[in-house]
């Protein structure tokens, strides 16, 4: 009698583990995360920079990989990634290059500091930033070059 008492306890308590297992956790939500957005705005010593390019590289330092994704500054700097012909980032860490646009140069012009070249390839780049999922990300990227 003690044997099978015991054995029905054995199988009630794993019959109760793996109902538990099996349930949908109660602290997860149903509601989808929102799209994963990134924006921003690109100044060169304080000014914007219109039209340049914004390069997002995935990381793989930190584990990322995929495709770049690319975005347009206008008029007053800003920038809106896009992948796919959609503003949906997908998240995880990003090496940024940035790119002004022809006009802007990159050695030193009437005494002024050109924009780095190292900032122009991701590989050079030492602006990373992580994209988080479900997020509306605005990034500030200041470049700033001291001057003699």
């Amino acid at each position: 009698m003690q044997v099978l008492v015991r054995l029905l306890v054995a199988f009630g308590s794993l019959a109760v583990g793996v109902a538990l297992v099996s349930l949908p956790g109660g602290c997860s939500s149903s509601t989808p995360a929102g799209p994963t957005t990134v924006r921003g705005r690109v100044t060169f010593q304080g000014q914007p920079v219109a039209g340049g390019l914004v390069v997002f590289a995935p990381d793989p330092d930190h584990g990322s990989s995929g495709k770049p994704v690319r975005g347009e500054t206008g008029p007053d700097g800003t920038f809106q990634l896009v992948l796919d012909g959609g503003p949906s980032v997908p998240p995880g860490w990003y090496r940024v290059a940035i790119a002004p646009p022809p006009s802007a140069g990159a050695a030193l012009r009437d005494g002024k500091p050109g924009f780095p070249l190292q900032l122009r390839r991701p590989d050079r780049s030492t602006v990373v930033r992580e994209v988080v999922s479900g997020k509306e990300h605005f990034f500030e990227l200041a470049v700033e070059v001291p001057t003699s």
